[in-house]
């Protein structure tokens, strides 16, 4: 469950970043940090209360990034309406029957756009990088390993099958490991993350974080 709420925070700030560029609004700075950190926190939030509620831990949704470049609406107000509809409508389950009543081939036809323009919002989040030597690197590493998690989502369960017992424990364990490393989204990341943390930055980097009067 931390590491699901590790990844959904990572999660937050793309999908934050994206709801950012599609909307016309900064990308960087004091501002668009401050943008983060409520998101975090927010997505925080909810998944607290999620977890109280016997939920599991709450996920942004990013097909939202892909509406708003479709319809160039971005404005709060019909944020709040939405959230408004949302939870009129799971207060009564007559009224989301409605859209429920909406033939299969409209649904998928239109999250399979929405999911593509999820796509391109994280290629061009790609695109404001500077696309060093160590963020190709680390993009690769992430992406390689990801990929190949995807298409051979089973990989990690031979590690682990010698183990025959009954404690309750332990199979929990493996069915958890197994959870963490058969998905892509949850390799790349973390990934991306350690590679982040431990590789050296590139002279130019470090030479302008200390003419911005940043920490090296």
């Amino acid at each position: 469950m931390l590491v699901i709420y590790m990844l959904i925070a990572v999660e937050s700030i793309g999908t934050i970043t994206a709801c950012c560029d599609v909307s016309g609004v900064e990308v960087s700075g004091p501002v668009f940090e401050t943008r983060i950190q409520g998101g975090v926190l927010a997505d925080g939030l909810n998944s607290l209360f999620a977890g109280l509620l016997t939920n599991p831990p709450m996920s942004t949704f990013a097909q939202n990034n892909g509406i708003v470049a479709l319809t160039r609406c971005a404005n709060l107000t019909t944020g709040y309406a939405c959230c408004l509809f949302l939870i009129i409508m799971g207060v009564f389950s007559k009224l989301a029957s409605v859209f429920l009543a909406i033939p299969e081939s409209v649904l998928g036809g239109m999250t399979t756009f929405l999911f593509a323009n999820v796509l391109v919002s994280g290629i061009r989040i790609l695109s404001y990088l500077k696309w060093t030597r160590r963020d190709r690197f680390i993009a690769a590493a992430a992406m390689t390993l990801g990929m190949g998690t995807t298409i051979k989502e089973d990989w990690f369960s031979y590690a682990l099958s010698s183990y025959k017992g009954s404690n309750t424990t332990v199979n929990g364990l493996i069915i958890s490991a197994e959870m963490i490393v058969n998905s892509g989204f949850t390799i790349a990341s973390i990934i991306a993350i350690i590679l982040n943390l431990v590789m050296p930055k590139e002279a130019e980097d470090l030479e302008e974080e200390e003419n911005n009067g940043h920490p090296v």
